[in-house]
């Protein structure tokens, strides 16, 4: 009876954990760029657009690169957590292998945010 009553405590506490982590990280930023260079003093930046453009390229680049990454990892860990067959070592790399690539495609995507506030800066 004490055995189910930890794995209930446990599964609690990972669903409020995961829906604290849900609301911290889905409101989007506010803070305004428009114009945050003259705002911050620099009068003289030369021509950028160029620069912020390219940025912005390799940023989906990057998103391009690391989204094939992920779903790769999302097919090895499915993979392994199916070849299994009963083993816990196995199943807890195969679980292991799925978090962390849905977590790295999380953080892919949110780096999205911030990397187009930073190049919205120049723009």
């Amino acid at each position: 009876m004490k055995k189910g009553f930890n794995k209930i405590k446990v599964a609690l506490v990972s669903f409020m954990t995961m829906a604290i982590l849900f609301m911290a990280t889905t409101s989007s930023a506010s803070a305004s760029v428009k114009n945050a260079l003259s705002n911050a003093g620099i009068k003289n930046t030369g021509n950028t657009t160029g620069l912020f453009s390219d940025l912005q390229n390799v940023v989906y680049l990057v998103m391009g690169i690391g989204g094939f990454w992920g779903v790769l990892w999302i097919v090895i860990g499915s993979m392994i957590l199916s070849g299994s067959g009963g083993n816990p070592q196995k199943r807890g790399t195969g679980i292991g292998a799925l978090f962390v690539a849905c977590v790295g495609l999380f953080v892919i995507y949110k780096a999205y945010d911030i990397a187009g506030w930073a190049t919205g800066i120049g723009g």
